[in-house]
Order: structure tokens, then sequence, then C-alpha cells
């Protein structure tokens, strides 16, 4: 679409004024006016003449404010580092950029022109209200969330605490009568009580271990292969056969390997439980190529789950274990969000649960500006685009 845009606009500007006007509609004419007048800014550079090939009426609006991006120079030096990727075998537009200017929010992205190295033209709009909007959304569910929590854990505390409370009451009012069986009952349940919340306190101290993530290139055939040292014999000694096949398409991921670690360790571990009354229990991981993520699938055949439950698992402090706090799953997609990467549950009663993660793909050696040994190329001047 850009392409036929551009070409349509550059016949246009090189069509001769004393050409007659034909009556029905001129194609290159009506193009040049879609672009002119569109409610989104587009600007068109040429990087050999270093000029401004085209910018349109709503790009000059946008732009206004910021005094120094208005010729060729300054807009190349505003889009400068937004030009590296595309550098890259095959890539042909930039991440979307966001520039905070006095009260105003702008977005915008590059595209190279396929088939012409010469032209690369920018897409910008004024998001100021949508950035606003998103903002207020954000904050809303930060609180609903906050809210949450509290409620879980005034819920999960209070009622061991209400326990150690009673426990002491009584013993208290009645330790000269009685045995020492009796008095141990009354300790042990306390130091039940105490144990719960040892554990609430370490799954809290778990949602904000990994707050700052660092991604890296992680092999997911080495990184199942040390995972299973660490679960393998756990996982055999309760019978569960488990079958692990990485597709060689599908190995490279850019991940926080700790992060990943605990995430994979949860759900497996969760699997496992979930097949104690299974005659023959099987879980399965694998892992498929999709467009710019690989889908990393784990799939068991144990008790499953109901529509009701799926829909709760999520949220903090829903367990359907006696002793769990609820957390495990939070802290998990905590972690993958973080990461950006997705997790889907799907599961039926009896059936089993299979839980579908996307992990965002490394880049290759090509991307990563590598030859076929692993050694990077020379330095190449980087060449100048502009908006």
């Amino acid at each position: 679409m850009i392409k036929t845009l551009f070409h349509r606009l550059r016949q246009n500007r090189n069509n001769k004024p004393s050409l007659p006007v034909e009556p029905a509609c001129n194609a290159p004419c009506i193009f040049t006016d879609v672009l002119r007048n569109i409610d989104t800014g587009l600007i068109i550079l040429d990087t050999m003449e270093k000029k401004v090939f085209f910018k349109n009426a709503h790009a000059v609006k946008i732009l206004e404010p910021l005094k120094a991006a208005q010729d060729y120079d300054g807009l190349s030096a505003l889009l400068y580092n937004d030009m590296d990727p595309l550098l890259q075998p095959g890539r042909t537009r930039s991440r979307q950029t966001i520039i905070h200017y006095e009260h105003r929010v702008l977005g915008y992205t590059v595209y190279r022109i396929p088939g012409d190295q010469r032209h690369v033209s920018v897409f910008i709009q004024d998001i100021t209200d949508r950035h606003r909007l998103a903002a207020i959304d954000e904050a809303t569910e930060t609180m609903n969330n906050i809210g949450c929590l509290f409620s879980g854990i005034r819920h999960e505390i209070g009622n061991p605490l209400n326990s150690i409370k009673m426990a002491l009451t009584v013993l208290q009012n009645n330790i000269k009568k009685y045995s020492p069986e009796e008095i141990d009952v009354y300790f042990n349940r306390i130091s039940g009580e105490i144990i719960k919340m040892e554990t609430l306190l370490k799954s809290l101290k778990n949602f904000s271990m990994f707050e700052t993530l660092r991604t890296s290139d992680i092999d997911l055939a080495m990184f199942f292969d040390n995972l299973m040292q660490l679960m393998g014999a756990d996982i055999s000694a309760k019978k569960v056969e488990i079958k692990i096949d990485i597709a060689p398409d599908a190995k490279r991921v850019m991940v926080d390997p700790r992060a990943l670690q605990h995430v994979t360790m949860n759900l497996l571990a969760n699997a496992v439980d979930a097949m104690t009354e299974t005659p023959d229990p099987l879980l399965q991981v694998s892992t498929q190529s999709r467009g710019n993520v690989i889908l990393l699938t784990i799939t068991d055949n144990g008790c499953g789950m109901s529509k009701e439950l799926t829909r709760d698992i999520f949220k903090p402090f829903f367990t359907t274990k006696p002793h769990g706090t609820g957390l495990g799953l939070v802290i998990s997609k905590k972690m993958l969000t973080q990461m950006h990467c997705g997790i889907e549950l799907i599961s039926e009663k009896g059936i089993g649960t299979t839980f579908h993660l996307t992990l965002p793909k490394s880049a290759t050696k090509a991307q990563r500006g590598e030859t076929v040994t692993g050694k990077p190329r020379e330095n190449q001047p980087p060449s100048v685009f502009a908006c």
C-alpha cells in the first residue's frame, strides 16, 4: 500500500501542468488528494538529495511545536535511532516511537518503501488523548488490583491470626488443667497457622522477585534439559511420563531465564499435582514457530477444570489446593507480561489442561549483524534516513 501511494504521488508530481485534465477522475491526482488530506501525518524523505520529498498538511500541523524538526536535517536527527532496524535484511518498518513534548504526545513509525532504497516514509499522529485515556485505564486497573490484593492479604493473614488468638486464649485459661498432650495439640495448631503465613509471605516476596528483568537469547532445548535435571527425578517418582519436543525452528527466544524457569516450574508442578488420580499420567511440552513468536505448549491429562474455574484461575488468592496460596499463576502471568510474553489456558474437566505461552523469537544471526561464523560484520557508516 505504501509503495503504491508513493508511486502515485511521484507520478503526479512528475506530471507537467500543461497537460490537459481529463473530465474523468485522474488516479494520481486522487491519490495525492488522499495523502494531502488524511488525518494522519505523512512525510516522505529523499535520502539521496537530502530533502523533504513530501509533507502533508496534517504532518505540518503536528510538527509545528517541534521547531527543530521542520527540514530534512532536523527530521533526520529526530528519527536517526529509528533508522537502524530498517538496515536489517527483511525489515521494512521501525518500532512505534512515542515523543513527549510539553503537554503533547506524538507517535510515529518509519517505513522503508519496498524496492526503493532512496526514500523513507513516516506516519505520525498526535496520540495525546489516546495516551491520556490509556493512562487513566491503567491507573484504574492498578487500583482495582491493589484493592483485590489487600483484600486477599487481609483474609489470608486474618484467618491464621484469629486461629492463633483463639488457641492462645484457650491455653491461657486452661493451661493448668490440660495435660502435656492436650497442650501439644494447641501448640501444633499455632505452628501450622504460622507456617501458612510464612508461605504467603514467601509468595509475596516472589511477586517482586524479578522487578528488573534481563532478557537474553535462550535455547529452549538446553533450557528444558537443565530444568529436567532439577525436576525430572520428582516427576518420575510420581510415575508421570514426560515428553519434550522442541522444534529446531522454534527453540530460540528472548526472555529472562530466571523468570521463565520460575514460570515453567510452577506450571509443571501444577500439572503433576493435577494428575494424581490419573491412571496413565502424561505431561507434554512442545514448541511451534508462529511468525515473530514461539508457541510453548504444556499439556497434561489430569483432572482438568470447569469453565467457572478457568475464569478465576488468574485471580489473586484463588486456589483449588488445600495448602495453596493462589499466587503462583498471578506471579507467572506478571513475569510473562513484563517480558512481552502471553499465556492462555485451555482446560476441560476430566480431560486435562493446556497452557500456551507466546515467547518473542530471538533475532537471527543476519538480524544481529553476524556472519555464519558468528563474527560481527565490518562496521559500515550508517545511512541517513529522515522524515
